[in-house]
């Protein structure tokens, strides 16, 4: 099996070339960056869809671990390789955006799964899970907390950013209403040692399928927190326009700040310490069922980053097969595949709260 990794030198995009690479697949990172591990390398910008085209021609899938405002780019290469495609999911209006693809993705025979990390991804399979043994509940919340002592930051600060200024959608009765980022927060308390977390309602992939995948459904919403969140919520307010200020855009300002002070991913030799859980919960009224999903670190890779880069390589792993664009809910078989992500390592928690 071949498979072309799209910013594969990444944070996240290194997990999933590290876990192909342990099975004997033929991986190549397509990067602006060369990775700092040995692996086939192709140098490919994704604003030019014709060339990486060209370099993907003969895979078997492509997955998309570049920043998600090209995902819409990796895909329109794919088409025109008549290639399958694999990401680790955008944001909500993203992914509204990519389901506008799947008439062409059809017509190809081709397969695009969207959304197939953490979260989204394996939140997506829990909930399919819990529908196929309980049915459509009345509503789902999902949860999302980290803890780490080192406080770096191990994902897109354009997409945090992004959470903590765009709307953030709520499924309510039938229809989306769009709230302030932040503007509403749970106390959630997950497995130690992540342990109580105050989550915040931001903008999200999984409010895009759950309503039409779990048809019947009223009520969906989506809530983060943990190390550093709260921080982040004032930073948004400060970067999170991209203004530009001495003819510097304030996001890039930011992140080359945080790059100069090595807080940007870990340096060479770090034992990296973050804790990340979510928790799938369906309720119905006269009872409540949840799923709890967690990961630590992994060698040289925290919680976060394992548990966010495993779901893709498990699933080309799998041969994941359909055609046109799919959340994972509507593509992945649940139970083998938790059972697979359990083998590598995460851990999972059933939960199930009758009313008397």
């Amino acid at each position: 099996m071949r498979v072309f990794v799209l910013g594969g030198s990444g944070l996240i995009g290194s997990v999933i070339v590290s876990e192909l690479m342990r099975d004997n697949v033929d991986v190549t990172v397509i990067d602006l960056v060369k990775p700092r591990f040995n692996v086939d390398y192709v140098f490919g910008d994704l604003n030019n869809i014709d060339d990486i085209a060209g370099k993907i021609r003969n895979a078997d899938y492509v997955i998309n671990a570049a920043q998600y405002y090209f995902n819409i780019n990796a895909m329109k290469a794919c088409l025109k390789a008549g290639v399958n495609y694999m990401d680790l999911g955008g944001l909500f209006w993203m992914t509204r955006k990519q389901l506008e693809l799947n008439n062409e993705f059809e017509r190809e025979g081709l397969l695009a799964l969207i959304g197939i990390g953490a979260e989204p991804g394996i939140t997506n399979v829990v909930a399919e899970w819990i529908y196929r043994m309980h049915g459509t509940p009345i509503s789902i919340r999902i949860r999302d907390g980290w803890i780490s002592r080192s406080g770096k930051i191990n994902w897109s600060v354009d997409t945090q950013l992004d959470e903590l200024t765009m709307k953030a959608p709520v499924f309510e009765d039938g229809e989306y209403k769009y709230y302030d980022p932040a503007s509403r927060f749970e106390y959630i308390d997950f497995i130690e040692p992540i342990g109580r977390v105050k989550t915040y309602l931001t903008i999200h992939s999984e409010l895009a399928t759950f309503p039409q995948s779990f048809s019947g459904v009223r009520y969906v919403d989506w809530m983060e927190g943990g190390t550093g969140f709260e921080d982040m919520i004032v930073i948004a307010k400060l970067f999170g326009d991209n203004a530009e200020v001495m003819n510097i855009k304030s996001r890039a300002y930011l992140r080359e700040l945080l790059r100069t002070k090595g807080l940007l991913g870990y340096s060479e030799g770090e034992n990296p310490d973050e804790w990340e859980s979510a928790k799938v919960i369906f309720d119905y009224g006269d009872r409540r069922v949840e799923v709890e999903f967690m990961s630590g670190p992994h060698g040289q890779f925290d919680g976060t980053q394992y548990m966010t880069g495993l779901p893709a390589a498990v699933a080309a792993l799998s041969r994941v097969n359909g055609k046109g664009v799919l959340p994972p809910e509507r593509v992945i078989d649940p139970e083998p595949f938790i059972n697979k992500l359990k083998e590598k390592g995460l851990v999972f928690y059933y939960r199930e709260n009758r009313r008397l």
